[in-house]
């Protein structure tokens, strides 16, 4: 198979149906898993999201900006921005039952969920390469009763409810929204919030990068209000963070040079691969940094 990011550089999307986006998004997913390994691990917890930077400046140092001393930062605040995310969800009450992570990765935020708040979760992937590393890394952690994987679609969960909360990190733009809110009114309880960490549109256009490297579809966060109160969801809450999201795609930048720079292993494929990824990264920076993307946190609560 053709390497997809070669593809999404000449026609992003232009080929997809709709019958097959699931697919071809997960075979994406499953094709990038040791680079993602490569950049953010090496495990067990293991994020393929943005940093959160309270200070919103880059902290690395002018001096220490080898690849694997970037690659810890970047690490570190992925976590930290599932530490703001439980801060602002509540997580202690809202997120220590049974809940559903939904676009789960490679399992960081599922891991980080059941180790920090002892939570029972479903994680749902639909890479299926990606499921056996969530587990392994589950028994690594010592959590394995307390996460189990599911690969399926994610308008298809299985109706074997109710659950307490729903969580997406960045991968709701993949979903069809309102299927997958009135599929989440059938499998969550009464009261459950569904907990989204997100890029959104804030001008036509503006997401344009985000969507065409990562075969994405973001919207508003109107159309996430609408979509969720047809299936029954009230917005809640929302929280916008793009400003201390923003050193995230700096560090990411930092990274790409740091390792087309030092590093003489790299073969031709993953030299062209990595040229790719560090001009959309400066794209995604360049778009942060005019305002044309939104990174926001939204809750829902059924009704």
């Amino acid at each position: 198979m053709s390497n997809l990011l070669d593809e999404l550089s000449s026609s992003p999307q232009a080929a997809l149906e709709p019958q097959d986006e699931v697919g071809i998004v997960g075979q994406y997913y499953d094709d990038k898993t040791a680079r993602l390994v490569r950049k953010y691990g090496p495990g067990p917890r293991i994020h393929y999201h943005v940093g959160h930077y309270p200070s919103a400046e880059t902290p690395l140092h002018p001096d220490d900006v080898t690849p694997d001393a970037i690659r810890r930062s970047i690490r570190d605040h992925q976590e930290g921005l599932l530490r703001y995310a439980a801060k602002i969800w509540g997580a202690e009450h809202r997120l220590s039952g049974r809940i559903l992570d939904v676009g789960c990765g490679l399992g960081g935020g599922s891991l980080f969920w059941a180790q920090e708040y002892g939570a029972d979760v479903t994680a749902v992937t639909n890479a299926p390469e990606h499921a056996p590393i969530v587990n392994k890394f589950a028994r690594e952690c010592g959590v394995d009763e307390r996460v189990r994987t599911l690969v399926c679609d994610a308008m298809h969960l299985p109706l074997d409810g109710p659950y307490d909360a729903a969580v997406a990190i960045e991968s709701s733009g993949y979903f069809n929204r309102p299927q997958w809110f009135e599929r989440l009114a059938q499998v969550l309880r009464p009261g459950a919030s569904v907990c989204i960490e997100e890029v959104f549109i804030t001008r036509p256009h503006g997401a344009d990068v985000w969507a065409e490297y990562f075969y994405t579809k973001p919207a508003t966060v109107l159309d996430y209000a609408e979509a969720a109160q047809a299936a029954g969801f009230e917005l809640v809450d929302e929280v916008d963070a793009t400003s201390e999201t923003l050193p995230f795609w700096e560090e990411s930048v930092a990274w790409t040079k740091a390792v087309l720079d030092t590093d003489s292993s790299l073969s031709a494929v993953d030299r062209r691969n990595l040229r790719i990824s560090l001009l959309a990264n400066q794209a995604l920076c360049a778009e942060w940094q005019a305002g044309g993307m939104q990174l926001g946190f939204l809750r829902f609560e059924r009704k």
